[in-house]
């Protein structure tokens, strides 16, 4: 049993660093908010089962039950609540065509680059 809780604790610790990774690298607010979301819900929830499975069948399980419960329900539930305010107040999705220069990549920016050059030497 000891196996198996090491198992989900460290599975629930890599969705973690996951979520972490995905607030850090993500382009914008709803991708973030989903990041956080999604990862961090699983990324608790999984080390909770863990937990529970390593202490054994007591009390302090059934806390820990309550606990995962209310964690599953609140935290998608408010991710949903801030993504949607965000939405109502009129903070637009990032796409292609409202992208930062700053953090578009590098092959996009050669790219456009190479073609100012081509129709500049073709006006030349």
């Amino acid at each position: 049993m000891n196996i198996l809780a090491g198992i989900l604790i460290a599975a629930g610790l890599f969705f973690l660093a996951v979520s972490c990774i995905g607030l850090v690298r993500l382009p914008d607010f709803y991708t973030r908010n989903h990041a956080a979301g999604k990862s961090g819900t699983l990324g608790a929830i999984l080390i909770l089962v863990g937990l529970a499975i390593y202490n054994g069948f007591d009390i302090t399980v059934l806390r820990l039950f309550i606990i995962l419960l209310f964690f599953a329900v609140t935290s998608p539930t408010a991710t949903h609540a801030v993504a949607r305010a965000a939405y109502r107040l009129g903070l637009e999705p990032w796409t292609l065509k409202n992208q930062n220069p700053e953090i578009c990549n590098v092959e996009t920016r050669e790219a456009d680059e190479g073609a100012e050059r081509e129709t500049s030497e073709d006006t030349v």
